[in-house]
């Protein structure tokens, strides 16, 4: 059996737009804390697209400004094009001061939706499934280390995507090995950086990072690898990348945010909304659920909550754990009471407000052990 999953760097056009919209969320809610935020971001070359509705504080959200630091902390510029100020920034946003009336709703659903939470019992992994959690240990790691060095940082760009593909062991319950398929990694360079050089210059760091994931307690992340497993820009040259190579969109990595391929999703992206709306605090809650549940034995969990616009609290709430093969539907009467899934409860208990979304898409929204939501 073999388990697969993704990871995108801050540099990869799609993640470029994702923080843009997420750094308008946390300047619209840090500006009003009931700002009402729903806005997507495209993106081709040097122009970025960004439309939608801000509603928040008096002050005007400096778009222009969160979209260039976003490009410039990614690693673009001067090195790696589009530099951050030859941007073309163009608008279609409906820009106003929150209504009073509006104020008054925003404790409840403003659309229908479904959302989920997974947890699978393995703590080394926060519980994440194993494959998606390497894959974005790699990637992020990766990421870090080629702009941390200035060698490096002047040979790969910021455009960096990691495929990992790991053997599962069939028998049920945490992993108990990890046992290398294939590591595929995608990376922009120079030119003039041939296949060879470029195996000499990441090949080590690679190694590095797999070196710590097998010291963090993930067996066989090092020991299991070997050089012929590695495919490193396996399409040939990767010279022209980034949004020099191809568009951007905001929401696009579903996937990727939430659990990876083996785990089903719900209808919505993350980015590019405020945290009272059900496609953001929704999913947060959802796993938090998830997570209580495989602490208290379960060897994976999967909550399933239904809203309906105008709820405070969703109609629907399913969860589900597996043990040792079998699963078993989750008795509402040992669920949360319903008033403990409603989206004020929610985004106070959660401290949303307070949260960098910016931040927190580069990380993921799910890997951080010390998030108030993921204890």
């Amino acid at each position: 059996m073999t388990e697969h999953a993704e990871y995108v760097s801050p540099g990869h056009p799609d993640r470029l737009a994702d923080a843009i919209a997420e750094g308008i969320v946390t300047a619209a809610v840090r500006d009003h804390p009931l700002a009402l935020v729903g806005v997507e971001v495209a993106l081709h070359r040097d122009r970025v697209f960004v439309d939608g509705r801000i509603a928040a504080g008096p002050r005007a959200i400096d778009v222009a400004g969160i979209t260039r630091e976003v490009y410039r902390s990614a690693g673009y510029g001067p090195r790696w094009d589009p530099a951050p100020e030859s941007l073309t920034l163009l608008t279609d946003l409906c820009e106003e001061a929150l209504p009073r009336e509006e104020e008054d709703v925003r404790p409840f659903s403003d659309d229908q939706n479904i959302v989920t939470g997974h947890a699978c019992g393995d703590a080394r992994t926060n519980f994440l499934p194993v494959a998606h959690w390497i894959a974005g240990a790699i990637g992020g790691r990766l990421h870090d280390g080629i702009r941390g060095d200035a060698r490096l940082a002047g040979d790969f760009g910021p455009d960096l995507k990691v495929l990992a593909m790991l053997e599962r062991d069939p028998v049920h319950g945490p992993l108990r090995r990890v046992v290398w398929r294939r590591l595929v990694v995608s990376v922009l360079h120079r030119p003039g950086i041939g296949a060879e050089k470029q195996h000499r210059l990441l090949l080590p760091l690679i190694q590095e990072i797999l070196g710590l994931l097998e010291r963090d307690g993930l067996t066989g992340a090092a020991a299991t690898f070997s050089p012929d497993l590695l495919v490193l820009n396996g399409a040939g040259d990767f010279t022209v990348g980034g949004p020099r190579g191809d568009n951007g969109l905001s929401g696009k990595k579903l996937v990727v945010d939430h659990y990876g391929p083996t785990v089903p999703i719900g209808g919505g992206a993350l980015s590019g909304k405020d945290p009272h709306k059900i496609d953001k605090c929704g999913p947060l809650r959802a796993r938090q659920l998830a997570k209580t549940l495989v602490r208290s034995g379960a060897d994976s969990a999967d909550v399933t909550l239904a809203w309906a616009p105008g709820a405070d609290a969703p109609p629907s709430i399913t969860a589900v754990t597996t043990t040792g093969g079998v699963r078993r539907r989750v008795p509402d009467a040992e669920l949360p009471p319903p008033e403990w899934f409603a989206i004020a409860r929610i985004v106070s208990d959660l401290e949303l407000l307070t949260v960098d979304w910016g931040e927190r898409v580069r990380e993921g929204y799910f890997r951080d052990f010390n998030a108030r939501w993921e204890r």
